[in-house]
């Protein structure tokens, strides 16, 4: 289970803007269960650590663009079925049924 762990991991090469120098970002989610919300905010402080690691460095602005299209990126690498568990595992919101009675 750890070697497919360890295999199961979002892999991003970020280029800085004006540098030749390429940076791998990995974020690993196998041993996440992202259906929950605990595995889709463990997902979230990984994600986050990433792209502390990955735009530093750079103006207010420009961290802050790394960082919005660093996690796009790593979002939209994820496989399907894996980034619909992450969706389902977001979406913990509770809802509540409200009788409503007319007349």
């Amino acid at each position: 289970m750890k070697a497919f762990a360890a295999a199961t991991a979002v892999a991003v090469t970020l280029v800085a803007a004006g540098s030749a120098s390429a940076q791998d970002v990995r974020v690993a989610y196998g041993d996440l269960d992202l259906t929950t919300a605990s595995g889709a905010q463990q997902f979230d402080r990984r994600v986050n650590r990433a792209v502390r690691t990955a735009c530093q460095g750079g103006s207010l602005l420009e961290t802050a663009r790394c960082a919005t299209a660093l996690r796009a990126e790593i979002q939209s690498l994820l496989p399907s079925v894996r980034r619909e568990e992450y969706a389902r595992g977001r979406s913990t919101r509770q809802m509540a049924m409200i009788p409503v009675h007319y007349g």
